[in-house]
């Protein structure tokens, strides 16, 4: 077999297999490159954003504000964004430090928090607070650099169920 038809028949389809591999989103799964690489929020992802009429989210492109309206006010927070990974074109990690922290029980006091997102379009998404998902505490950290090295796409499954509806758009 000339050196040509070797490659062809023996690697093309490992190559081929791997750039499949390569194009598919892990959405907290283990595998993949597990850095996050600095983007940009998403320009659809502006706007307010809503679960019900209780959950809330405020984003502008320096600010995220979330409030649970009729629930206990010690939920909401406010941060400015300090780091953006997109995933894919309608899925990432957003890292706030904090402006107004949250006051319930299992909240660390520390500086900087992770926002995921999935699914974006311009009517929904699924947005997401970084939760434990083990003993349903903080998982907030000290330094920026801290929460960009946690905060990654094969962690999300540690700190995220999906398992809920989107929030959609609203005031536009």
């Amino acid at each position: 077999m000339s050196a040509k038809k070797f490659l062809i028949y023996k690697f093309l389809p490992v190559l081929i297999l791997c750039g499949i591999l390569a194009a598919c989103e892990l959405y907290g799964e283990v595998g993949g490159d597990d850095t996050n690489i600095p983007g940009s929020l998403p320009y659809l992802l502006q706007g307010q954003w809503a679960y019900g009429s209780s959950e809330k989210y405020t984003i502008t492109a320096t600010t995220i504000e979330y409030t649970y309206e009729g629930g206990p006010p010690d939920y909401n927070y406010k941060g400015d964004i300090k780091f953006v990974s997109n995933y894919s074109a309608d899925s990432g990690v957003i890292i706030i430090e904090y402006i107004i922290k949250p006051g319930y029980l299992a909240y660390n006091d520390k500086d900087f928090f992770a926002i995921y997102y999935r699914n974006l379009n311009a009517n929904w998404v699924k947005l997401a607070n970084a939760i434990n998902l083990s003993d349903f505490t903080a998982p907030d950290t000290e330094t920026l650099n801290e929460a960009i090295q946690k905060f990654t796409r094969t962690q999300m499954g540690n700190y995220v169920n999906w398992n809920f509806q989107p929030q959609t758009r609203i005031g536009e």
